[in-house]
């Protein structure tokens, strides 16, 4: 039996998330991803390394760029690093050439920086577009984590789906690129963060002690249940680093011990799943 695998997921969206996503560049804005780049992450990476867990982030091209010295840090305690746009772009609002481009930026950036070409995809926002797995798979990425098809198993990615109105959705074909399902229930952003701003981003709970207690419970079911699945997590170094809320983190990592599972990057655990399967690429 295959040991249940946990996967910690980061997105280092130090200043792109606000500039990219939000539209906001005033100085409080930017202030947060400081915050995010300069102190929340070297507390992370130290419990990380107290804790001996090696992680996943997806890092945005303009971030690597405006903060080298802390990601590649990032890259030398052995993490993944996956491919997260350039300024944290949503690709549903591109056409296929400029989804392209903003790949061929982040992709540049994480080169041109920390010497990587990561395996993986993770979209801003968490949404796709029509183009977006067939671009992927064009690009050779190994898997993309945006999706919510399931929550604790990996499955394979589709291109070409038609979704009528009228009658049934037609599914196109499947595509050697995995996916590795996330949901925002597990995402600590929408619950942490909050911006005076339109529009405004309310946050989902301010109950952390309750946030906590899902999570964990969350962990505890996929262990019970589905034990031979991935648990993947997507913190936000700005949110989960903040003060008392890494504890948070902390909890999570001990209840992982505790129930013997095994922490993996999300590259690891894809080749695990294609071995297993047989098929694709990993």
């Amino acid at each position: 039996m295959t040991k249940p695998t946990v996967c910690l997921t980061f997105d280092f969206d130090a200043i792109s998330v606000w500039l990219g996503t939000m539209g906001l560049s005033t100085p409080t804005y930017v202030s947060r991803g400081e915050f995010a780049a300069n102190v929340a992450t070297p507390r992370i990476l130290d419990l990380l390394e107290r804790e001996g867990v090696t992680s996943t982030w997806y890092i945005p091209g303009l971030d690597v760029d405006t903060y080298p010295d802390v990601c590649k840090r990032i890259r030398d305690a052995g993490h993944e690093i996956g491919h997260h746009g350039y300024a944290h772009e949503g690709p549903t609002s591109l056409d296929a050439a400029a989804e392209s481009e903003v790949l061929e930026r982040g992709l540049d950036a994480l080169d041109r920086v920390l010497g990587v070409r990561p395996a993986g995809y993770r979209s801003p926002a968490f949404d796709l577009s029509p183009n977006s797995t067939r671009l992927l798979s064009d690009f050779g990425f190994t898997y993309d984590s945006s999706m919510m098809g399931h929550d604790f198993e990996l499955y394979r990615c589709r291109t070409g789906d038609i979704i009528h109105r009228d009658r049934a959705v037609e599914f196109g074909r499947e595509l050697d690129l995995v996916e590795v399902p996330v949901s925002w229930t597990l995402d600590d952003f929408p619950f942490m963060e909050f911006a005076l701003a339109p529009p405004m981003l309310m946050p989902a709970s301010t109950d952390v002690e309750g946030l906590a207690n899902r999570w964990l419970a969350d962990l505890d079911f996929m262990v019970e249940e589905v034990p031979h699945g991935v648990f993947t997590q997507t913190f936000h170094p700005q949110s989960i680093g903040r003060a008392g809320r890494i504890r948070i983190l902390e909890r999570i990592i001990r209840r992982a011990k505790e129930h013997g599972a095994q922490f993996s990057t999300v590259h690891q655990a894809v080749s695990g799943w294609t071995a297993r399967s047989g098929t694709g690429r990993g």
